[in-house]
């Protein structure tokens, strides 16, 4: 069954939010924005968007036109044959009399960041940030299917990691599952040998083979219209385990229990953190635990919030987050063990599976 379409009511809610903050318009660029209020797919450049408390208008040119077919409904497409679409976005509003209109300077170059600002534009995007940290019906549906996708690649790929094969080739293989399951993009897949699984963020080798006995970390995603899938597995490939690699492994596992047992909508997501921080620092392993537990994940592989020893946020209801933990032996080997979960109001659910 189709999943109903929430772009018009986002961008009636984002509405709302302008209003509430005195602004009476919003300018983006941003690719991610754009999708996000309007549910298009866009590339850098291919249009500007331009929201008022009354009418929105896509900036864009012609050969961008069919792509807003579906929105034409509720957003007014400007065809913008020459010139600057930005100029064009700048020009409508100073005719509709604007005077109070934001846009997210991260999500603009410096020199398109500098004319909105000559042009009395002021810095607003956080109002975007905090609305997109919890999610409607649709982007829920499509976290899920996302999270499928990858969850049912890597059920299909990992019975095929066979010795000898090098870590592109099995970073190949998973790509190539979760596409032919419907994945439209697949944002980053690490895959890791041995001494490499304590590099967390480690690029897969072309030459570096797998061994007959050695660890294995795998941490991927996709992406499915637009959202993201983030989840990471470890293991022992062939033999028996080190009892270090057991003990590790047993430790960050219990961690990680305990953050995903912690979710709930309303926990500060510094306790999130410390949940499964307690438990690898009290069993002597916290500096080999350099990284937060767990992000958003949305429209970004890393989204808000952070789930941070330093962060001042709470979990919301509806709130898509990974949970995290992993320890880390340089030389040796390292141990990640990452679900995605949607936050509820008195717990969480599981998306990511096997």
């Amino acid at each position: 069954m189709p999943v109903k379409d929430y772009s018009k009511q986002r961008l009636r809610d984002f509405k709302r939010l302008l209003k509430q903050a005195g602004l009476d318009g919003y300018f983006t660029a941003s690719p991610l924005e754009m999708r996000y209020l309007s549910g298009v797919e866009l590339s850098e450049g291919e249009a500007v968007l331009l929201v008022t408390l009354g009418k929105t208008f896509f900036f864009t040119r012609t050969m961008i036109v069919p792509k807003m077919a579906g929105v034409s409904s509720f957003i007014k497409v400007q065809e913008v044959d020459l010139g600057s679409l930005a100029q064009a976005a700048l020009q409508q509003a100073a005719q509709l009399g604007l005077k109070n209109t934001g846009f997210a300077q991260d999500k603009v170059n410096f020199l398109l960041g500098r004319q909105l600002e000559d042009a009395g534009y002021v810095s607003a995007g956080a109002l975007m940030d905090e609305m997109r940290l919890t999610k409607y019906p649709d982007e829920i549906a499509k976290l899920q299917t996302a999270c499928r996708i990858a969850s049912e690649a890597f059920k299909e790929v990992k019975p095929q990691i066979k010795t000898g094969m090098t870590e592109q080739a099995v970073a190949a293989l998973l790509a190539g599952a979760m596409l032919r399951r419907g994945a439209e993009a697949i944002p980053f897949n690490i895959v890791c040998f041995g001494e490499n699984t304590a590099d967390a963020h480690h690029t897969a080798s072309r030459t570096r083979k797998l061994k007959k006995s050695e660890a294995v970390l795998m941490d991927f995603g996709c992406q499915y219209e637009g959202y993201c899938s983030d989840m990471t597995r470890s293991w022992w490939h062939g033999g028996n385990a080190p009892a270090q690699y057991e003990k590790i492994w047993n430790i960050t596992h219990a961690a990680y229990r305990a953050c995903a047992k912690s979710l709930r909508a309303g926990l500060p997501c510094r306790e999130a953190d410390a949940a499964a921080r307690r438990i690898i620092e009290e069993a002597g392993f916290g500096k080999q635990f350099f990284h937060s537990v767990g992000h958003g994940v949305g429209l970004e592989v890393h989204d808000g919030p952070l789930l941070g020893p330093r962060s001042v946020q709470e979990l919301e209801e509806n709130s898509p987050v990974t949970v995290e933990p992993g320890i880390y032996l340089a030389g040796q080997w390292g141990v990640r063990l990452e679900d995605t979960y949607l936050v509820t109001a008195g717990g969480s659910k599981k998306l990511t599976k096997n």
